[in-house]
């Protein structure tokens, strides 16, 4: 059994799918569906809340999302019979995981443009920060001059790119930006990446480590 990520091509934050199992674990149940909108928690990003609607009303919430091998679990609040379903997420946990994603893309290619090579990125809120070890030739970043390099490259509005390679790793970039292997979710444009960005650096043992959040958004 596999389920589609539809969110790895579509910003859509609802859809119609097939309930295809619902089973209890623990204190909560696990709804199993064909396709789903819902990115599960993995990573450096958190899984997906929202709601699951029956066509006969009834109604469970998504209290988290995560991933088993091909099979993406919704862990539910309640019981609800296998057939056709609504999913709805709520958009602004989405909306803002998707900014502190991008927004780490973007770090993490401003330090590999200045010699710092990107070995570890975690995009929660109120947690975010992109780690780095040094190359060859490194030029010093501090928080002026990376806000000066994020001011531009959102000023830009660089679209999202995305594709697949054969071997299924999905590849993400912005604009000409070198790409990532990546399975989260973005902005459609870095234009949609607020201004008010909060950073911090610090040098250790010789590895650089960035600290970012968006003000009021964590």
């Amino acid at each position: 059994m596999t389920t589609q990520a539809l969110y790895l091509d579509s910003h859509a934050l609802h859809c119609e799918a097939e309930l295809l199992a619902c089973y209890q674990e623990g204190e909560h149940w696990i709804a199993v569906l064909d396709k789903t909108v819902f990115h599960p928690q993995g990573g450096g990003q958190p899984g997906d809340t929202g709601r699951i609607t029956t066509h006969c009303g009834e109604r469970a919430q998504v209290l988290h999302t995560k991933k088993a091998d091909d099979i993406i679990q919704h862990v539910i609040s309640q019981p609800l019979p296998t057939g056709t379903v609504t999913i709805a997420m709520d958009k602004e946990p989405r909306n803002t995981h998707s900014i502190l994603h991008s927004l780490g893309h973007l770090i993490g290619n401003i330090g590999q443009q200045n010699g710092w090579q990107p070995e570890k990125a975690h995009h929660w809120p109120n947690e975010c920060r992109v780690e780095f070890s040094p190359r060859d030739h490194v030029v010093e970043l501090d928080e002026h001059t990376l806000l000066q390099h994020l001011t531009r490259l959102i000023a830009a509005d660089l679209p999202m790119r995305s594709h697949t390679k054969p071997d299924g790793t999905r590849w993400v970039a912005f604009g000409d930006l070198m790409a990532w292997p990546c399975g989260g979710t973005h902005v459609a444009t870095t234009s949609e990446i607020p201004a008010n960005i909060q950073v911090s650096t610090k040098l250790k043992k010789g590895k650089l480590q960035v600290r970012y959040q968006i003000a009021d958004r964590g």
